[in-house]
Formats: structure tokens, sequence, C-alpha cells
């Protein structure tokens, strides 16, 4: 179970990474990179150890699967946005926005199985960054 923890924070960080990538860019006016693109894939396929543990511990098993899923869908939808020519801008800002969210959702999925908090500091950063609300 650990290892699907460690997946879904690796995800939930890929499509934080990403977020902000597109924010960041979009201030500067220029369009995300494809190595902003590849670095978020590789960080959402590699486990991450650390807080897996702490996020294993206070999230129902099927939740975590139900969660992985949802995050791995996410995942793709926004980097397909990105890597498709034909995707509007407009687009491309919607799957942003619901990537936004379900990083949202997952973080209030943990502070509610784990006393009201998140467990890692990586996470209270994530929530902090995306501009999550209870």
């Amino acid at each position: 179970m650990i290892e699907i923890a460690g997946l879904v924070v690796a995800g939930v960080t890929a499509l934080g990474t990403i977020v902000q990538a597109f924010y960041s860019a979009r201030a500067k006016n220029r369009k995300l990179s494809r190595s902003s693109l590849r670095k978020a894939e590789a960080r959402a396929s590699a486990p991450l150890k650390i807080g897996a543990k702490r996020i294993a511990e206070v999230i129902d098993p099927e939740l975590l699967d139900t969660l992985q899923g949802e995050i791995e869908n996410r995942h793709r939808a926004l980097i397909q946005a990105f890597r498709s020519e034909s995707a509007s801008e407009i687009e491309r800002e919607k799957q942003v926005e619901a990537a936004r969210q379900q990083i949202c959702r997952f973080l209030n999925q943990v502070r509610k199985f784990n006393a009201g908090q998140l467990p890692t500091r990586r996470l209270k950063d994530l929530w902090v960054s995306n501009r999550c609300q209870r």
C-alpha cells in the first residue's frame, strides 16, 4: 500500500508542478516548455518515498486506489492538452484548473482522515501554492 501512496503523492506533486509552471509561463507571456512536461511525467511515474507511509496510514486502501486513478486520469488529460497542437489556450486553462481542483480534492481527503492536518511539508506547500480551501 505504501507503493500506491507514493504514486499518489508523486502524481499530485507532478500535477502541482505543471500547474505552477503554467502560471509562471503565463505570467511571463510564454508557453509551457516541453521539458517541464517531460519532468512532470517522469515525476508522476516514480513513487515518492517521503510521506508515502504517512499517507498510507491515514487513507483507506480502497480510497487511495480511487484517488490514484483519478490523479492518473487528470495527469494524462493535462499532458494531452499541452501536447495537442489543436488545443486552444482556453482548453488548456480548463485542464490546468481541473488539475488544481484535483490536487485540492486529494489534499482535503488527506486532511479529512488526518484530524484536519496535512502530514508532510510537501503536501502543505501544495495546499498553499494551489490556493486550496477547506
